[in-house]
């Protein structure tokens, strides 16, 4: 008995959806992408819930950075030498966190986690996780439908990922927050992975550090225990400038309130923290729940342990699917 419930759990675990293929053999190719709307090859537009993981949270085509692209591409800056991007870049990030001392970017997460790893001194493939407020059992209204309350103190330990907003989301939820995610949740991170606030797949990722520069003589500094940055073509390094510089203008914009006003579409098969959504259901009926959505027209994220994101712009007839009972 104790084997086969071991395989079920295998099982659920590795539970893995291919979202691509997933919306490719409905919907066709996506051919524009706007705000929070995909377009596709059969006419059909999807309101957007998954936003590449984050990066597009500001919304497809949000704000300047594809200009800056553009503009920087332009002059023919796509080489690994040193430019101006560079020090664009870490000045737009410090605006958004400044209480970290130095910038770097890496070519994936993973280069980025262990440079992380390196700087704490710790094994070099210690996870990246996502802030334990975005744990499934964080929240102590979780129902019965979401994993045992008794295991809250798992999973919470590795590099953290930022994203922006989980602050007020802290503050909207303390009251329902279980008390085994409170230490986790105000911790001071040393160093964290961010997730980019520009939607650009494949290109790289930052992370940031503090306590790099000494108290006493703040000259002085330990940047070399620091791995230094990934070649990345100053066209992206400038773009993604501009993306930090949008969000640092938009963290003051949309409030608790933005988020909420869909709260009644969201309350049952999520729960809310800030702009982002953590399943209730277990994770082996994500699956079916995924693929309900996406046949409604709702593009929700394909992965269980990312969260989907409330859109900032949406029409609540895009959302009705929800009220329907389309999963039970």
């Amino acid at each position: 008995m104790i084997r086969g419930l071991r395989a079920v759990f295998i099982m659920e675990e590795q539970t893995i959806i291919d979202g691509k293929k997933e919306l490719f053999s409905r919907y066709g190719a996506v051919r524009r992408a706007y705000g929070y709307h995909l377009y596709t090859a059969k006419g059909v537009r999807l309101l957007d819930l998954c936003q590449e993981g984050g990066s597009a949270i500001l919304g497809w085509r949000y704000g300047r950075s594809k200009l800056s692209l553009k503009s920087v591409l332009d002059r023919g800056m796509t080489g690994s030498f040193p430019s101006e991007s560079e020090g664009e870049l870490e000045r737009a990030v410090l605006e958004v966190l400044p209480q970290y001392d130095v910038v770097r970017w890496y070519a994936t997460k993973e280069r980025a986690a262990s440079a992380c790893a390196a700087y704490l001194g710790l094994w070099s493939d210690i996870p990246l996780i996502e802030s334990s407020l975005l744990h499934p059992e964080a929240s102590i209204e979780i129902g019965p439908g979401g994993d045992s309350p008794l295991s809250a103190s798992r999973g919470v330990h590795g590099i953290p990922l930022w994203r922006p907003w989980l602050d007020e989301a802290y503050y909207a939820m303390s009251d329902r927050l279980d008390a085994s995610f409170l230490k986790n949740v105000n911790d001071t991170h040393d160093t964290q992975v961010l997730v980019s606030p520009f939607p650009f797949a494949g290109s790289f990722t930052v992370a940031v550090f503090s306590g790099v520069r000494a108290e006493i003589e703040p000259a002085v500094t330990n940047e070399s225990a620091i791995l230094p940055s990934d070649p990345v073509a100053p066209a992206l390094l400038s773009a993604a400038a501009r993306a930090w510089t949008d969000l640092s203008s938009a963290l003051s914009e949309r409030t608790e309130a933005d988020w909420s006003r869909f709260d009644r579409f969201f309350e049952r098969y999520w729960d809310r923290r800030g702009p982002y959504l953590v399943p209730k259901m277990r994770k082996a009926r994500y699956g079916e729940f995924f693929r309900a959505c996406l046949d409604r027209g709702l593009y929700v994220s394909p992965n269980y342990d990312i969260p989907s994101i409330v859109p900032y712009e949406a029409d609540a007839g895009e959302l009705k699917p929800l009220l329907s009972g389309l999963f039970s």
